[in-house]
């Protein structure tokens, strides 16, 4: 029983009696000589009272802490439900959820038809002799088939017998790995499980026996988690299998003994913490790959569900929750028995994930695809016990009591939208790209895989790197990421179904047993000297505390899907030791066809670079490679049934080299695994070399590879197959968006031309510009041959023509005849001509390749210019940006980039004005002319002028209001106060992410063709919307950033005395504006009309903050919708500050097209982060999570969102591309 409400009671009542007792015996008493003890010793006897009232106060704080866990829950079953909801799950078990019944019935008929080999064994050494985790594991479903089939004498008979075999026994622990927690963890968990679920038909005897065992290993395992390292570590399946077993103890003996609720509160800090970190990983991966991050969430999701029940702790709508259906969903292969297999993996999965799904459906996202994949899933898994693919006999049952209890019936199981079609999908964090058309219907669609990540995924990196939890996050000292491969740039492809280049799985941490590069000779190799391939390479685990792993990792560079191709390509030079003296290796794939992938590896060395040679690796673990040549070329093939597919290789000097094919046993888990893969090793040229390697599936033959030009730019490839002929693009000087842009005629990284047919640009809304394509070398060559053979042929007969006619000349035979030669000759010309443009892109209209400085000033790369009024949060789209080899982000006004102070009269107010801009003020204008231009076109020279004048020295005028705008605080949710409140105690000193001057100097150095990307953050720039287009022309793109008008209001307004309204002065502000106003605008006709209305709100008196706030913004918004009018609708985009938050990668995705160039998905996980993750601070209203986008409902009465809306709703505009009602 919870004694706990009866203790609160009576301390409150001791009280109570004792201070009652002392006022009638001070009150009542009659001799003096007592009274005058009382008054005398007043102070000793309130000290009493303080003293005692002091130890209640504790006593009752340590009660209600207690309490907290188990207040509504005074006996068994109540871990994951209570004794009154038993006759419904009964009744779910003939209904509802007889699916998953009729699968537990034959679980528990199969333990009960094999009792010695499901039975622990009594005998320790026999139990302890091998990984025991199936003891532990079978438990909760037989319990669960107790509960659900109680007339089951048989089945709690043999329940019985297995808990009293565990109870015996003297350890859970392996005999050959005492340290090793984890195969007690899943008995525990087992056992406790099994004892909540029992317990009310269990007889006092066993209570007691189990009760006790119970106490004895949680006790054990909280003394050990203060020192082992899975105690300390984060996000690693080890610490979260241990943590929830140390949990499920706590919770049971808390409702027994007192010493369970320290357990428990310990527990959940220590998971708590490790909620926190996942919730910056935002794509819902784990880095351990889909095995073993299953095995993770099937303890995180147990986890929310019993700190929801037991703490009132909601999790299930984090970020990581909200996306973690796509680490299944987009990880599964074609035939939904297998999945992509990084790190170390199995076929499949360990735990689940069925039970993970119907969770996230129950809970999370309510809309039917948890409950069809784990319907599918289910459906196609493998029945054959020979099979590799069949679920293990320690796994396979150990979720089904949660998915019995999670599954929610009224959700009618159904697909994704994109079921059946093409599909790219980017996990950000993880740094893995998958592209598939999964169909339940048809299993021979082509998968491709690619991955190219940071260290732990991109927020873990980032949080060891910028030291964000220092209290509790030591380094990399806090984490594991043992279990990953040295795989950057590794990558899977399964035409049509069929396994062609697959991952090795589990095994020792060596390159070249993943399909990515190693190099030779190196001085600093560890093993198979003296080839090395990644860092960490070389032990049974990935080595990630070694200091050269810091900046260890790759980066997906393009990830591009458009016209049923796939472009995706990755930098992995920070995977190498720097000690090669290695500045690239940049891999690039292109799918062509679902049975065409070209790779592209590019390697460029330094001078000093000991390396003469690499090597190529690709596996396949179900089939064998065999040597074959076509033509010039050296291959190999895979022969499957009837049917081969096939792979060849060449470098940019046409050198094939024949490949060595191996087969390898190696160990993995607890048995041997076996690959199969082919060795390309070619030469290193001196600086850059290049290999492609053209894969075919089954009914696609090769008949042409080759490079036909290749620069330190890009390359140039031709590809020839037996359906169709391709002509490539490549730009491998990746990070240049001038180099791109003048190699492919556009911004963006590779581009794919079909003969007699499309051509295909990846990564940018194309219909921005008029594509040049450089000509490939040997046609440009050819070209110029014959246009001279045209010119030369047309003078001789020119010539001749008239010599012959004005001298009389016959010509003899022997001219005749040369003449003849001459014509087929030239014949024969443009005959090789015709023949080799059958497999180019030689009738395609082209630009020189060499531009010449006035063509270079010509090229349409825009620049962007971002505008809002002032505190609409639009500092928020800083994210999007910055980090991005291609832009710049620079505020203005700011320390680095200041706004001038012209001698020409020209006033633009930090703050607000009414002045509008047009063509006609160019000329009144010029020093602004001068700079908007300067800054736009050369930020890198502008930025490095202002930073080595310093701050100090500027004679350029800087507002100093910009300095006095700190961050507000908004309220939290409870859930959020409860999460807050926990790290606080667990020592929280978060360090909130920001880019800083010094990030911005750093990155312009770096990337000096980087384009500008300019914050106005004056709320005066909308106005001026047609003076910037005239200057700028075409090489500009507006985006104004608009934001609910009852959410700006209260953002100016929070915080009171000290809010933005208040800081800002605003009356004065409106004040200096119609001044302004009335002083400049009207003489040149251009004050914006609009603000009449404000003008008119402003003189009246009864108008109240929030009136005054609202017609500011619908005056403001009409104006720069009046003025976006006056420009083409391709140079202004406006964009909901709330679509941002609520919609980051769909308006992320959105605005990098109206731009016009490839959107990186770290700049998209950045933006992510900084909406969902609570990590990046507003410098107006402090952290922006989902909840700031209905702040305003809370802060503001109903009577002041009624006058917002009904000014608000006054807005009128034609413009039907405007969408802004909210």
């Amino acid at each position: 029983m919870n004694h706990q409400p009866v203790l609160k009671i009576y301390l409150v009542a001791v009280y109570y009696i004792i201070v009652f007792i002392h006022a009638c015996t001070y009150m009542s008493v009659k001799d003096t000589s007592w009274l005058h003890l009382y008054q005398n010793n007043i102070g000793i006897m309130a000290l009493v009272y303080i003293s005692f009232f002091i130890t209640f106060l504790i006593n009752l704080s340590i009660i209600k802490a207690s309490s907290s866990h188990n207040d509504r829950f005074d006996t068994h079953p109540m871990l994951y439900f209570s004794p009154k909801d038993i006759s419904q799950l009964q009744q779910k078990a003939s209904t509802t959820h007889s699916h998953i019944a009729a699968i537990l019935k034959d679980a528990v008929h199969t333990m009960l038809a094999s009792k010695e080999k499901y039975l622990p064994p009594s005998d320790y050494e026999k139990f302890g002799s091998k990984w025991n985790e199936i003891y532990g594991n079978n438990m909760p479903p037989l319990a669960m088939y107790c509960v659900l089939y109680p007339a089951d004498k048989e089945a709690y008979n043999f329940a019985l017998d297995y808990m009293d075999v565990m109870t015996l026994l003297p350890k859970w622990q392996v005999i050959s790995t005492p340290t090793d927690e984890v195969p007690v963890a899943h008995s525990l968990t087992g056992y406790v499980t099994t004892f909540d679920f029992l317990y009310p038909r269990l007889d006092y005897k066993r209570r007691k026996a189990y009760m006790e065992r119970i106490k004895k290993e949680t006790a054990e395992f909280y003394r050990i988690s203060k020192f082992r390292s899975w105690g300390l570590f984060y996000l690693q399946n080890h610490v979260a299998t241990n943590y929830l077993a140390l949990l499920h103890g706590s919770l049971v003996v808390a409702l027994h003994d007192e010493v369970g609720v320290m357990w428990a509160e310990h527990a959940k800090i220590m998971i708590e913490k490790s909620m926190t970190l996942l919730n910056h990983i935002v794509d819902g991966s784990l880095d351990e790959g889909v095995a073993y991050g299953g095995y993770t969430s099937r303890s995180v999701t147990q986890y929310i569900y019993l700190a929801k029940r037991h703490f009132q702790i909601d999790h299930s709508k984090d970020p990581w929750v909200e996306s973690h259906f796509n680490f299944f969903y987009n990880t599964i292969l074609p035939d939904f028995q297998r999945t992509i297999g990084i790190a170390d993996s199995n076929s499949n999965w360990f735990y689940g994930p069925e039970s993970q799904l119907v969770f996230l459906d129950a809970f999370t996202m309510r809309n039917g695809h948890g409950n069809w994949l784990a319907k599918e899933i289910r459906k196609h898994r493998s029945k054959d016990p020979k099979s590799k693919l069949m679920a293990s006999n320690s796994q396979c049952w150990c979720t089904l009591h949660t998915e019995f209890l999670w599954y929610d019936a009224s959700i009618k199981p159904q697909p994704p939208e994109n079921i059946g079609k093409p599909h790219l999908h980017v996990f950000n964090d993880w740094g893995v790209a998958t592209f598939s058309s999964l169909s339940a219907s048809k299993y021979t669609n082509t998968f491709l895989g690619f991955k190219s990540g940071k260290l732990h995924g991109r927020a873990v990196f980032d949080v060891v790197q910028r030291g964000m939890y220092k209290s509790w996050v030591k380094g990399w000292r806090s984490f594991n990421p043992g279990h990953e491969h040295p795989d950057q740039n590794m990558f899977v492809f399964e035409p049509r179904g069929t396994p062609f280049i697959t991952d090795a799985l589990y095994g020792p941490k060596y390159s070249y047993l993943n399909n990515v590069l190693s190099f030779s000779p190196s001085s600093t190799s560890e093993c198979f000297q003296p080839w090395e391939g990644q860092l960490g390479e070389c032990s049974k685990w990935l080595q990630w505390k070694k200091e050269s792993m810091a900046t260890y990792g790759g980066e997906i560079i393009s990830s591009s899907f458009d016209n049923d191709m796939v472009h995706l390509s990755g930098e992995a030079v920070n995977s190498y030791s720097t000690a090669m003296q290695l500045v690239s290796v940049y891999r690039s794939l292109l799918l062509m066809d679902e049975e065409v992938l070209l790779v592209l590896d590019h390697i460029e060395t330094k001078e000093s670079t000991p390396l003469k040679e690499v090597a190529a690796f690709f596996h396949n673990i179900n089939f064998e490679f065999q040597k074959s040549t076509y033509s010039k070329l050296n291959g190999a093939v895979v022969k499957v049934d009837n049917f081969e597919m096939q792979m060849f290789w060449i470098d940019s000097e046409g050198l094939s080299v024949p490949a060595e094919i191996e087969h390898q046993s190696h160990p993995s888990e607890f048995q041997k695994r076996q690959t199969n893969f082919v060795n390309v090793t070619y030469p290193l040229r001196p600086g850059i070399t290049r290999i492609a390697y053209a894969l075919l599936g089954p009914s696609i033959k090769l008949r042409r590879l080759r490079f036909l030009e290749e620069n330190k730019e890009g390359v140039h490839l031709g590809l020839t197959t037996s359906k169709k002929d391709y002509s490539v693009s490549i730009v491998t000087l990746y990070d240049d968006p001038i180099v791109r842009y003048k190699f492919l005629g556009y911004p963006g990284y590779a581009s794919v031309k079909v003969r007699n047919g499309k051509t295909v640009h990846f990564g940018v809304n194309t219909t921005q510009y008029k594509p040049f394509l450089p000509l490939p070398g040997n046609q440009s060559f050819l070209f110029n041959i014959l246009n001279l053979s045209l010119v030369f042929t047309g003078i001789a007969c020119v010539f001749m023509y008239f010599v012959k006619g004005r001298l009389r000349l016959k010509y003899n035979r022997r001219f005749k005849l040369l003449l003849g030669v001459i014509g087929c000759l030239w014949m024969l010309a443009i005959f090789q001509f015709i023949k080799i443009c059958k497999d180019s892109v030689c009738f395609v209209s082209h630009a020189k390749k060499n531009l010449s400085p006035e063509a270079e000033k010509k090229l349409d790369l825009s620049s962007i210019l971002i505008m809002s009024l002032p505190g609409t949060g639009s500092e928020l789209i800083g994210w999007l940006f910055y980090n991005n080899h291609d832009f710049v982000f620079l505020n203005a006004p700011s320390n680095v980039v200041p706004i001038p102070n012209p001698t020409d009269g020209t006033v633009v107010d930090p703050l607000l004005d009414a002045c509008q801009w047009t063509k006609r003020d160019i000329k009144l204008t010029p020093f602004m002319k001068g700079w908007m231009r300067s800054i736009t076109r050369n930020p890198r020279n502008h930025i490095m002028r202002e930073n080595i004048q310093g701050r100090g020295r500027r004679a350029i005028h800087q507002h100093l209001l910009e300095n006095n705008i700190n961050a507000k605080n908004i309220s939290f949710s409870k859930d959020m106060w409860m999460k807050r409140k926990l790290l606080v105690e667990a020592g929280e000193d978060i360090n909130f992410k920001e880019y800083t001057e010094e990030n911005l100097i750093k990155h312009i150095q770096e990337f000096p063709n980087a384009r500008s990307v300019i914050h106005l953050k004056s709320g005066s720039w909308s106005l001026k919307l047609p003076w910037i287009h005239t200057i700028l022309k075409g090489q500009v793109k507006m985006i104004y950033i608009i934001r609910d008008p009852r959410a700006w209001v209260s953002n100016i307004l929070r915080s009171g005395v000290s809010s933005l309204y208040n800081q800002w002065n605003f009356p004065e502000q409106l004040e200096q504006l119609f001044k302004l106003a009335d002083e400049t605008c009207q003489p040149a006709k251009q004050y914006a009309w609009e603000y009449e209305k404000v003008r008119r709100a402003w003189t009246d008196q009864k108008t109240t903050p929030h009136e005054l706030l609202a017609w500011v913004w619908l005056a403001h918004t009409e104006a720069t919708l009046r003025l976006s009018g006056v420009i083409p609708a391709e140079n202004f985009l406006m964009v909901r500050w709330e679509d941002l938050v609520l919609d980051s990668e769909g308006t992320a995705n959105n605005m990098y097209k109206y731009i016009g160039y490839p959107m990186p998905q770290k700049v998209l996980h950045q933006l992510q982060q900084a909406t969902r993750s609570n990590i990046v601070k507003n410098r107006y209203e402090g952290v922006i999570r989902k909840e700031s986008v209905v702040t305003w409902q809370r802060e503001l009465s109903p009577e002041e969102i009624h006058a917002i809306e009904e000014i608000s709703s006054l807005i009128v505009t034609t413009h039907d591309e405007h969408q802004i009602l909210w």
